[in-house]
């Protein structure tokens, strides 16, 4: 049975203004990117700090108005919703946020905190905001006696499970997990990717994840989407792309992980070297080439565009694993 596509990015790219700068300088957020989200999959973006993820995750939930291509979520064309409809559509799209203190109301109860979502979409009488509140707190492993309290009376693990209480209180279908553990110690972060995925079992939910931390990805991900300075290099199933990755960025980034296997840390790893491209002003061809030490002049030349090879996508000119012809 073929996987039912959730979610989509055609041809997205989304620029910034560049303060300081000559009018008309741009930072290159996301630049001509495809994403397919399937529906009950986790699907992990990872890639190094300011390459794009967070943007292009804001674009797949209608938060970012792209400025070249579409979104479409369940078939249907975001930008082509009437404010009513995008409202009623938003109830199946949410955001798990990294900076839990920013996204709580230092000023509400974790009561209040859970409560907006069913007061803004008016899902229940009032009276019974509190019983949901207490159901939403104790789904995520949270006692209903932290209802009282404010974030700030509560550990970062706790605050974490607060913003995904409130997420879940739509029932949504699709959610974007932006760094949900980076900020966490790692006995709490481990918790957290268990209660995440009990919680796509029961609900049958979909998972954006955003991370750069390689090993809480090969532990939750089905797929993995590889970014660089803006463009996908890499798409593929979690176990594949980690054991034969095919971008040579893709490698580059695995060689990185620390490994705590004694026996292992004299083998030979790739180090990156060259000029680190600008995204204001990114490099004509392949975004990768002036780090690559196998660009050729094609690379130099010519964008790679997103091509099927063995059971993924990568966008190289000469992937690994494939005859390199003169």
């Amino acid at each position: 049975m073929e996987a039912h596509c959730l979610a989509q990015g055609k041809g997205l790219s989304k620029t910034f203004p560049v303060k300081g700068q000559k009018k008309g300088t741009v930072l290159h957020a996301v630049s001509q990117v495809d994403l397919t989200i399937y529906e009950g999959e986790t699907l992990a973006l990872v890639g190094e700090s300011g390459c794009g993820k967070s943007t292009l995750g804001r674009l797949m939930l209608g938060l970012l108005a792209p400025d070249q291509g579409q979104v479409f979520f369940d078939g249907q064309d975001l930008a082509a919703l009437s404010p009513g409809e995008r409202r009623a559509l938003r109830r199946q799209m949410q955001l798990v946020f990294q900076d839990t203190a920013a996204a709580l109301n230092p000023r509400c109860t974790i009561e209040g905190v859970l409560a907006e979502p069913f007061r803004i979409h008016r899902l229940c009488p009032r009276e019974e905001i509190p019983r949901r509140a207490e159901a939403l707190l104790e789904e995520v492993g949270l006692s209903g006696e932290l209802l009282r309290r404010y974030p700030h009376e509560l550990s970062g693990g706790q605050r974490q499970r607060v913003v995904l209480a409130r997420a879940l209180a739509l029932r949504p279908r699709l959610v974007v997990c932006d760094e949900p553990v980076s900020a966490l110690d790692v006995s709490v972060q481990a918790q957290m990717l268990n209660l995440l995925d009990d919680l796509q079992r029961a609900h049958h939910l979909t998972y954006l994840l955003i991370s750069h931390d390689l090993s809480v990805v090969r532990h939750s991900a089905h797929r993995v989407c590889v970014m660089f300075l803006g463009r996908v290099c890499e798409v593929g199933p979690t176990r594949t792309l980690f054991q034969a990755p095919r971008h040579p960025y893709t490698r580059f980034l695995l060689d990185a992980v620390p490994q705590p296997d004694p026996t292992t840390r004299s083998q030979d790893r790739g180090i990156l070297t060259g000029e680190i491209p600008s995204p204001v002003d990114p490099p004509p061809g392949c975004r990768f080439h002036t780090r690559c030490p196998y660009a050729r002049e094609k690379c130099r030349q010519e964008v790679p565009l997103l091509r099927p090879v063995g059971p993924g996508q990568v966008a190289c000119h000469f992937p690994l694993g494939e005859e390199r012809s003169q």
